[in-house]
């Protein structure tokens, strides 16, 4: 059972950094202005749902946030999914764990960032 957690673990730590390599390698250098990054749909979501002001939050807050939260989400889900024994069944709890997770994780966030830009005013 130890074994088996610390694997997990390993796991998690591994995909997390080679992910969060890839964000800051690859994907932010795309978007280094808002104007470049508004084809991000993730930094999208975030100003519209929640009427960010970008005058009060920086943009380049916005884009660390989403990229620290992005691979921690796509490696719980990794985690989880490898341990599923049935490729459709870890497909589908993949899917609705990945779901549950951007919701849930971007819905504090934008609060977060809402209440933080109220208190800049």
């Amino acid at each position: 059972m130890k074994s088996k957690i610390l694997i997990n673990t390993l796991y998690f730590v591994i995909s997390y950094l080679i992910i969060f390599l890839i964000y800051v390698l690859i994907i932010n250098r795309k978007r280094k202005t808002y104007k470049e990054g508004k084809k991000a749909v993730d930094i999208n979501y975030l100003i519209k749902k929640f009427n960010l002001d970008l005058n009060k939050i920086n943009y380049k807050t916005i884009k660390w946030i989403t990229t620290f939260i992005n691979p921690l989400i796509i490696s719980f889900t990794f985690v989880i999914v490898i341990n599923i024994e049935s490729f459709t069944l870890g497909l589908i709890i993949g899917f609705i764990i990945m779901l549950a997770l951007i919701y849930s994780i971007y819905e504090i966030i934008g609060r977060l960032l809402k209440k933080r830009g109220e208190k800049n005013v």
